[in-house]
């Protein structure tokens, strides 16, 4: 590289110093730069632009006056961001017509180039030392622990990703044959039609450009990746919406209905009310992405033993909420910092979509999605209104992310007395790391604050009862739910022979019996538990569910369950407190 060049280089180098000078006395400039990024990230999918057209296309009868306000800020900072870079692109797309190989200096050149591009990432770092604390507003030290054990992986969401992981180009020969499954011609409505087939049909005539503007938006899709089989459709009028300044560090996000879906919602609850499910079944062939009665018609399916068809209901109302999702979001997704909250009928639908979404997950395998999913829930809400936390223990254990789950252990999120109990699977992550030592010391921990639980969990394993926690049952009907929750959910994870020893070892430095005397009082049984319980549909746990819990959630429906008091809920049209009416 000539001298020129290196001079050339060196004052580029000088100027972003100066920059990061600037950025760190200004705390401004570093919130605008944050959000550039996302509008300016280079090569978006493929897919981003029919996506695009198709929600033109499709929500025909959506309110078209909110998108000018949404899209403005990022059409200026479109503006703003394009000119520094459009020497960059201008060459790049001078260099890719040129077929030829690039001469040696050249590649030299570009090595050079690279070089000091990664020692100005290094100068980054060492300008921000603390994650950008230097500009950042100081934020709760709690929240930001969680918020980094909580960042998602997009691609982790899709169990695909996993599978192809696990059976590597067999599960890709599969999904091809699941294609050309799609590409058949839909069986119309008739006598002899099972109810896979019917729902997969399409209740209208959907033109040739339709369909494939839709098929475009299927593998488009942040969540889940669509199907051929499904039928082509709208969003009906769901949308998402930004609540709070996107300035801030937690940006609160909410799904939202026009008044198209409202009526939709209308319509489906005096469905409801007729106690019909094939009124349900007809409701959701016509409108085959309203998210309520994908969620109904997934019990429906479930309760006729066609768990493949509730799977896929499941996973098709995920999709919808994927594909009205917004990019910020999902940004704030990625960094721990999106918020959805619970007071929110619309928002709820979420969060159950994605809880039985774990559930089918965690059948078929893929407990690493599953984690991810769990960790996003939670993430979410810090309150855990789903008490997930139940299902991130046995995930991560199974998932073989021991590091991360001790970490998690270690959060704030623990020092809730209500999560005890999950924090009894973290003796397992020690031993995944070869940690015996600590895993007993852990066990032995676990042993003198919850002995009843130890002393129900060796009597489920068929063990020999140790003397230090013999006879100790759980001191209220609290207890004895977490407890049976507890063994319900970890049953499997204790029974290996190098687990049940692990057991015993640790009872056995235990010298004498342990008192209950002087541990805490009982932790009540939450809503978010009884919740966890419901639509886990074990008739052991439900029968163990305080009555009072029961009988104190008015109303209770499989597409909400156990939902918050009529006070506490945010509603947005009147169609969402219906069901508080009906119930009076």
């Amino acid at each position: 590289m000539s001298s020129r060049q290196l001079r050339k280089l060196q004052k580029q180098k000088e100027e972003e110093l100066l920059n990061l000078q600037h950025v760190a006395a200004d705390k401004g400039g570093e919130e605008s730069s944050e959000d550039e990024p996302i509008v300016t990230k280079p090569r978006g999918n493929m897919f981003s632009g029919f996506a695009a057209l198709q929600d033109d296309d499709e929500n025909e009868n959506e309110s078209s006056e909110e998108e000018p306000a949404h899209q403005a800020p990022q059409e200026q900072a479109v503006e703003q961001v394009a000119p520094a870079k459009t020497s960059k692109k201008s060459k790049k797309k001078k260099k890719k017509g040129k077929q030829t190989k690039p001469s040696a200096p050249a590649q030299n050149e570009a090595k050079s180039i690279d070089e000091v591009d990664r020692a100005l990432e290094e100068l980054k770092l060492e300008a921000y030392p603390s994650g950008g604390s230097v500009v950042a507003a100081p934020a709760d030290k709690a929240t930001n622990i969680l918020d980094k054990l909580l960042r998602i992986n997009l691609q982790h969401l899709k169990a695909i990703n996993e599978m192809r992981m696990i059976f590597g180009k067999a599960i890709d020969v599969a999904e091809l044959e699941q294609r050309s499954e799609g590409n058949q011609q839909p069986v119309r409505r008739g006598e002899g039609v099972n109810l896979e087939t019917f729902l997969s049909a399409s209740a209208g005539n959907v033109g040739q450009g339709n369909r494939g503007v839709f098929e475009a938006t299927l593998r488009a899709n942040p969540f889940v990746d669509g199907k051929r089989t499904w039928p082509p459709g709208t969003p009906l009028g769901l949308k998402m919406i930004r609540v709070s300044d996107e300035s801030q560090d937690e940006v609160e996000f909410a799904f939202a209905h026009d008044s198209n879906y409202d009526s939709l919602e209308s319509g489906f609850f005096g469905l409801v009310q007729m106690l019909d499910p094939m009124q349900i079944v007809t409701y959701l062939y016509r409108y085959p992405y309203h998210v309520s009665s994908l969620l109904q018609v997934s019990k429906v399916a479930q309760q006729d033993q066609n768990s493949a068809l509730a799977a896929d209901l499941i996973e098709r109302a995920v999709f919808t909420f994927g594909r009205v999702s917004l990019n910020g979001f999902r940004k704030k997704l990625e960094t721990g910092q999106a918020r959805l909250s619970f007071a929110r009928p619309e928002n709820r639908q979420f969060y159950l979509a994605g809880f039985n979404l774990i559930q089918k997950l965690a059948l078929k395998g893929t407990y690493l999605t599953a984690l991810e999913w769990s960790k996003l829930l939670l993430s979410l809400n810090h309150d855990d209104p789903y008490a997930v936390v139940n299902w991130i223990h046995v995930l991560a254990i199974r998932a073989q992310e021991s590091e991360w789950f001790i970490d998690f252990c270690n959060s704030p999120l623990f020092d809730d007395p209500k999560n005890v109990y999950a924090k009894q699977s973290l003796p397992l992550a020690h031993l995944q790391l070869d940690d015996t030592p600590t895993a007993i010391s852990t066990l032995v921990e676990g042993m003198k604050t919850l002995p009843w639980l130890y002393c129900a969990l060796f009597s489920a394993l068929n063990l020999d009862t140790p003397q230090p926690v013999w006879g100790i049952q759980p001191r209220d009907d609290d207890e004895a739910l977490h407890t049976k929750l507890y063994i319900h959910l970890t049953k499997e994870l204790w029974s290996t022979p190098q687990r049940t020893s692990l057991l015993k070892q640790a009872a056995a430095t235990i010298p004498t019996a342990i008192s209950t005397r002087d541990l805490p009082p009982p932790t009540a049984v939450s809503l978010a538990t009884t919740r966890f319980v419901f639509l886990d549909n074990a008739p052991a746990l439900m029968a163990a569910v305080p009555r009072g819990m029961l009988h104190a959630a008015s109303p209770n429906f499989e597409f909400d369950p156990f939902p918050p008091a009529r006070e506490a809920n945010l509603f947005s049209s009147p169609a969402q407190s219906l069901p508080w009416a009906a119930a009076e």
